[in-house]
């Protein structure tokens, strides 16, 4: 992991990633990665209510009395929700892709649409579909609000809720191998597919914060705990699967990105530090 600015990102994106097809959302070495998984698949024997999973992926809070198994797995179909609906916004509006624009913003819009199939993996050991979720009202207008921000002024929200994605998946990937590490098989893929994420998400803080002024890098920290908390609230069960008191302490501290970066087997590449 370095700063070696946005030129340097742009190199990891190409040889991470491989060759971007925006038209058919597709990335040519991911696309290699999901064959790997298809040839491999693994099954939890774990049983879960699929009609107890449906009833509560569209409630705002889940039913009291859900076991973390399934609080986690309701968790992991909810959290990457509001940013599928953020890029699937932008897109809509044209303000992905284009000649006049840098590269890596098509690799970055690719990445998110990636992260949602990523997720549906995890529910998939499980017998689990993956829906596409409106997210909470409060979420939309969020989202709206930095899809449509003047691209210059928006890079530092942009950047904190980044910030506050770490620490979510970060958190969602210790509770998801803790809970089912009596299946090694299958903890060791949550943490795969987990880390995947995590990584791509360290490199959009970095270009995020490498497209800042040092001013607009400090709005980003100072955002990020802010933002942390509101992705928290907005996934009941996020604030269920972990203790609220040790993960506002971990948001009230300075963003690590070398401690997150020290816990992924990827290569990262953060373009520059918050």
């Amino acid at each position: 992991m370095s700063g070696t600015g946005i030129e340097g990102y742009r190199v990891y994106l190409a040889h991470r990633d491989g060759d971007a097809d925006l038209l058919h959302r597709r990335l040519a070495n991911r696309e290699e990665f999901f064959r790997s998984l298809e040839t491999d698949p693994v099954r939890s024997a774990r049983p879960i209510d699929r009609q107890v999973f449906m009833r509560n992926l569209r409630r705002r809070r889940p039913e009291p009395g859900l076991d973390r198994e399934l609080l986690f797995l309701l968790a992991t179909a909810k959290l990457n929700q509001a940013e599928r609906f953020g890029v699937d916004l932008g897109d809509t509006y044209g303000r992905i892709g284009g000649e006049d624009e840098p590269p890596e913003r098509v690799y970055l819009a690719l990445e998110e649409h990636y992260h949602t199939r990523l997720l549906a993996y995890v529910l998939d050991m499980f017998g689990l579909p993956f829906q596409v979720v409106v997210p909470p009202f409060v979420m939309r207008q969020f989202v709206k609000t930095q899809v449509f921000l003047p691209e210059r002024i928006g890079f530092p929200f942009v950047g904190a809720a980044e910030m506050a994605g770490c620490i979510m998946f970060d958190e969602l990937r210790r509770v998801g191998v803790e809970l089912f590490a009596d299946e090694p098989d299958v903890a060791e893929r949550i943490e795969r597919l987990y880390t995947e994420i995590l990584t791509d998400e360290l490199g959009h803080v970095g270009y995020c914060a490498a497209r800042c002024t040092r001013a607009e890098r400090a709005i980003m920290r100072w955002l990020y705990p802010l933002f942390g908390r509101l992705l928290a609230r907005q996934t009941a069960e996020i604030s269920l699967l972990t203790d609220p008191e040790k993960l506002r302490a971990r948001l009230d501290q300075p963003f690590d990105v070398e401690e997150l970066a020290a816990g992924v087997s990827n290569e990262t590449l953060v373009a520059a530090h918050p």
